[in-house]
């Protein structure tokens, strides 16, 4: 005769226990409730106001280097050399913070970013200088960001990734960085550029050091209070799906210096010039708009975002080819801004989930990438006008949009969006 041994009550309870038919509803997470409550009003505050000096100093860094040498070619080599100086000192400063803590990495850069600016400035006073030195120094000067978005990143994985629902809340941060790096680039410029013409170069990159100073130096102290100021120290050597990342957000930042640098040289001879600025405005318009929005895209693959967006981009781009129309050109803009923080913010996501390198140097990395896709974006556009014409290199950004695509379809390929556990 056959005979049952009883179940165990752990497994009956669980044979019992009916089966829900819908798994729990996930929470509606709004950006800036999330993130205020988590760090309080002060800390976004003073993130904010860290970056405004960064925004407000590449046209006060050009005219003053026009009133300095009477050559806006000069100028020119110093804002590239400023720009460079960024891009080789954003991994350096990711390292440090990964080593020292972003307190004191944030502390430390303001003290060698307020001597680099205040020697920058003082040549107003001094005789005539080889052009060497205020462009190496502008080199400096760009050496020494602090790298407060990336930081501030950081800060956000840190805090979040243990928590419930923790890759949602990182994924709303990193949506919300991208809006505040976009709208600190459209005031900083106008509050540079306005004391830089209507007082003087050397009284904008002063209003920058001192907003720097005061900002910097609360957002050091206000990152000793809370657990955003630990990184994380390396994990490992850069890998394939970590340099797909990179190469998504040089591209974006490709889409920035294309727009720019060709929009400028297709409106210039016409009567739209004096407009350029605020035609240029609407690209990071629409990227603060959609990137307050993108949290809600996080059913999609970190890849199809870069795919669909990416095409999508392609397309919005086509409007630039309208540039006798003012309206079709400020539409064409505000839809690629639309497309391109989905993008940044894809690159940035899947870039935290990965453990190589370190997570501050990781995201570093990513910001050195942008910003040079921005230069060599602006360059390359620059070739292409002078060889072919404006409306040609209006056709730039429709082939980014779709390496970004393609970039996305090799992330998918490489499951470069799988959380990996730290």
């Amino acid at each position: 005769m056959r005979t049952f041994r009883a179940l165990p009550g752990d497994l009956m309870e669980t044979l019992t226990t009916p089966t829900p038919t819908h798994a729990p509803a996930e929470p509606r997470l709004r950006p800036f409730p999330l993130l205020s409550d988590a760090a309080g009003l002060p800390y976004l505050v003073a993130s904010f106001a860290a970056r405004l000096p960064v925004a407000m100093l590449p046209l006060a860094v050009l005219l003053h280097g026009q009133h300095l040498t009477g050559s806006f070619a000069v100028a020119g080599l110093m804002l590239a050399a400023m720009s460079l100086g960024a891009a080789l000192g954003a991994p350096l400063v990711g390292a440090l913070a990964d080593r020292w803590g972003p307190r004191r990495t944030v502390a430390t850069m303001t003290v060698v970013a307020a001597l680099t600016i205040s020697a920058l400035a003082s040549f107003a006073w001094l005789p005539a200088l080889p052009v060497a030195v205020p462009v190496g120094t502008a080199l400096l000067v760009g050496a020494s960001n602090a790298q407060v978005g990336a930081i501030a990143r950081s800060g956000w994985s840190t805090r979040f990734s243990s928590q419930p629902h923790g890759a949602r809340k990182v994924e709303v941060a990193m949506g919300y960085e991208t809006v505040v790096d976009e709208v600190s680039f459209v005031v900083g410029p106008v509050i540079g550029a306005t004391l830089a013409t209507v007082v003087s170069p050397v009284a904008a990159i002063g209003a920058a050091l001192a907003v720097l100073v005061l900002a910097q130096v609360s957002l050091a102290v206000l990152l000793g209070r809370h657990s955003l100021a630990s990184g994380r120290r390396g994990r490992g050597p850069v890998s394939p799906r970590l340099a797909v990342w990179v190469a998504l957000s040089f591209l974006v930042g490709g889409v920035f210096g294309t727009v720019q640098t060709s929009l400028t040289a297709a409106l210039a001879p016409t009567e739209h010039a004096p407009l350029t600025g605020v035609v240029y405005a609407f690209v990071g318009l629409g990227s603060a708009v959609s990137g307050m929005l993108t949290h809600l895209l996080h059913r999609w693959p970190l890849p199809r975002r870069a795919v669909v967006f990416g095409l999508a981009l392609a397309v919005m781009a086509v409007g630039l080819l309208g540039a006798g129309q003012l309206a079709l050109l400020m539409a064409a803009c505000a839809g690629i801004g639309l497309c391109v923080a989905p993008l940044l913010v894809a690159a940035f996501t899947g870039a935290e989930r990965l453990p190589s390198a370190g997570n501050t140097l990781v995201l570093t990395l990513l910001s050195a990438a942008n910003v040079a896709g921005v230069g060599a974006g602006a360059a390359a556009a620059g070739f292409v006008v002078d060889g072919f014409g404006a409306p040609v290199a209006l056709g730039l950004p429709i082939a980014l949009g779709v390496a970004c695509a393609v970039a996305g379809a090799i992330a998918a390929m490489l499951r470069a969006d799988v959380p990996v556990a730290r």
